[in-house]
C-alpha cells in the first residue's frame, strides 16, 4: 500500500484529501421529498444511485512520451509484495526458530551479552526483515546493537551495518521519525569514527544529504527550510572531499553536484520557508552542523538557490569537458541551458542550448545523439526527477486511508521556443468521475516547463506533444 505523506515540488506536489460535498444536489433532493409529501404521495424519494468521488490526486509521475499512432501501455508499478508469498517464507521461518534456539542456549552457556550473540542477532533480525516482521528486525537489531556497544565502545564504526537496517525497517513501516533519527545516529557514529577529512566519510555525507531531500519530499520535520539547509552544506562538503582526494574527474564529483543542483532548484521554489532558519531553535542546529563538518568556513546556513545551482552545473559541465565526452557534455551544457530557461534568462539560455548542439558536431552518430537529446521536449529540470524511484518505493499512506490507486491520463499540448506550455488537450476518455483529477494534472503541466526542442541549433516551438502521465489518489 501507498501513502500520502507530504508533498513533492513542482509536478511531485501531494494535496491534502478531502470529501466532497455536493450542497446543491442535497439541497435539490430535499425539496424534492417536501414537495412529495405535502402532495400527499406515499411513495418514498431515494435519491439516484452515485458513484463514490474519487480522492484527490496524490502523487504525479515523470511524464512519458507517447504518440497518437501506437496504444503505449507504461509498464506496472511495482508494488509491495506479501512476504508470505514468498516460496522461501517457510524456510525462513524455520532459520528463524533454529536460530532463536541458538540464541537461547548461548545465553544459557554464556550470558545474554556474550559477543558472539552479535552476528546470530544480525542474521535473525535480517531474516525477520525479509518476512515482513519490521517490529521483530528492529527489536533485534537493537539488542544486537547494545552488546556491539559494550564490547566495542558506545559509537563504535562496528555497528554501523544494524543501524542501516534499523533504518530500512522504520522506513518499510513508514515510520520517518525513527528513521530520521537513526539516519543522523549513522552519519555521527561515522563522523566521530573518520573525522572530518576522511575520504570514508564521502559517502556518509550523501546518504545523509539524499534522505534530507526525500524528507522535504514527504514533508516529514519540524522545519523543511532545516532539510534543505542540511542537503546543500552536506552535498556541498562531500564534492569537495572527493575533490580534495580523488579530483573532480571522479563520477561521485558529479553525482553530488547534481544534487546540489537539485537542492538549488528545491530552494528557489520555496523562498518562503528560508525564514525559518532567523529563528534560533532552527539555525542553531545548522551552525552545529557546519561545525562538524567543517572544512570549508564559507558553507551558508541559509541555502542558496539560482547561484547554488548555476556553480554546480557549470562544474558538471567542466568534468565532461576534461573527459571529452561530447553526448554527456551536450547533455550536462543543455541543462545549464535549462536551469537559465528556468529562471527566465533566455539570452544565456539560447546561447549555451546552441552550445550544447555544437558540442555534438560532425558525423552520423553526432546527428543522432542530437536526436535523442533535441527531437523530443522534456521536462526541467531533468534532475527534478530523481527521487521518483524511491517515493514510489516508498509512498504510502496511513493504514485507516484504504488503497491507494493510480490512473493515467493522456495530454497533448504545445510548448514554445522558451519552455511554455500552451493548447493543452485531454487525449484520454473523460468522465464525471476522472473530471477532477484531469483538472489538477493538467494545472501541473500548465505550469511546469520543457526543454524546447532544436533545430539546427535554434530553439523552436513545438506543437502536439504527446505524453502519458500515471497519477495516484
Amino acid at each position: 500500500m501507498f501513502a500520502a505523506l507530504g508533498r513533492f515540488w513542482c509536478l511531485r506536489v501531494i494535496l491534502w484529501r478531502r470529501a466532497a460535498f455536493v450542497l446543491p444536489a442535497l439541497f435539490g433532493l430535499g425539496w424534492a421529498g417536501a414537495l412529495a409529501q405535502e402532495a400527499g404521495s406515499e411513495a418514498a424519494v431515494e435519491p439516484p444511485p452515485e458513484s463514490a468521488p474519487r480522492s484527490s490526486v496524490l502523487y504525479l509521475e515523470p511524464a512519458v512520451a507517447i504518440t497518437r499512432q501506437l496504444d503505449f501501455a507504461l509498464p506496472p508499478p511495482k508494488l509491495p509484495e506479501d512476504p508470505a508469498l514468498d516460496p522461501d517464507f517457510e524456510g525462513r521461518m524455520r532459520s528463524i526458530s533454529r536460530f532463536n534456539e541458538a540464541i537461547a542456549d548461548a545465553e544459557t552457556v554464556s550470558g545474554a551479552w556474550d559477543t558472539g550473540l552479535v552476528e546470530q542477532l544480525s542474521t535473525l533480525g535480517s531474516l525477520q526483515q525479509q518476512q515482513g516482521n519490521y517490529p521483530g528486525a528492529i527489536e533485534t537489531h537493537e539488542r544486537a546493537i547494545h552488546v556491539q556497544r559494550i564490547h566495542g565502545g558506545l559509537h563504535t564504526i562496528d555497528q554501523a551495518p544494524l543501524v542501516r537496517r534499523m533504518i530500512e525497517s522504520h522506513v518499510a513501516m513508514r515510520d520517518w521519525a525513527e528513521a530520521d533519527t537513526y539516519h543522523n545516529y549513522l552519519f555521527f557514529i561515522q563522523q566521530k569514527t573518520y573525522g572530518n577529512s576522511d575520504p570514508r566519510l564521502i559517502p556518509a555525507l550523501g546518504e545523509l544529504a539524499n534522505w534530507h531531500i526525500h524528507a522535504f519530499d514527504l514533508g516529514h520535520g519540524q522545519s523543511l527550510a532545516v532539510r534543505l539547509s542540511s542537503a546543500q552544506m552536506l552535498f556541498g562538503t562531500a564534492a569537495r572531499l572527493v575533490d580534495m582526494h580523488f579530483g573532480a574527474g571522479d563520477p561521485r564529483y558529479v553525482e553530488y553536484q547534481r544534487g546540489l543542483a537539485r537542492s538549488a532548484w528545491l530552494v528557489a521554489q520555496n523562498q518562503d520557508l528560508l525564514r525559518e532558519l532567523d529563528r534560533a531553535q532552527f539555525r542553531a542546529p545548522q551552525e552545529v552542523l557546519r561545525d562538524t563538518i567543517m572544512i570549508d568556513v564559507s558553507l551558508p546556513i541559509r541555502p542558496v538557490g539560482f547561484r547554488a545551482g548555476e556553480d554546480a552545473l557549470k562544474n558538471i559541465i567542466e568534468h565532461y569537458r576534461e573527459r571529452e565526452d561530447g553526448e554527456q557534455l551536450a547533455e550536462a551544457t543543455a541543462q545549464l541551458a535549462d536551469w537559465y530557461l528556468l529562471f527566465s534568462r533566455r539570452g544565456q539560455a539560447r546561447e549555451f542550448y546552441r552550445q550544447a548542439w555544437e558540442a555534438l558536431a560532425g558525423g552520423e552518430a553526432a546527428a543522432e545523439a542530437r536526436q535523442r537529446l533535441f527531437g523530443q521536449v522534456r521536462q526541467i529540470p531533468v534532475y527534478g526527477t530523481d527521487g521518483n524511484g524511491w517515493m514510489l518505493d516508498n509512498f504510502g499512506f496511513a493504514p485507516d486511508s484504504g488503497e491507494t490507486k493510480y490512473d493515467y491520463i493522456d495530454v497533448s499540448f504545445d510548448v514554445t521556443q522558451w519552455g511554455e506550455v500552451r493548447n493543452i488537450e485531454t487525449l484520454s476518455e473523460q468522465s464525471p468521475d476522472t473530471e477532477s483529477q484531469h483538472g489538477w494534472v493538467r494545472r501541473n503541466i500548465r505550469d511546469s516547463m520543457f526543454r524546447p526542442m532544436l533545430a539546427g541549433g535554434e530553439i523552436v516551438r513545438s506543437n502536439d506533444n504527446a505524453f502519458r502521465y500515471r497519477y495516484w489518489y
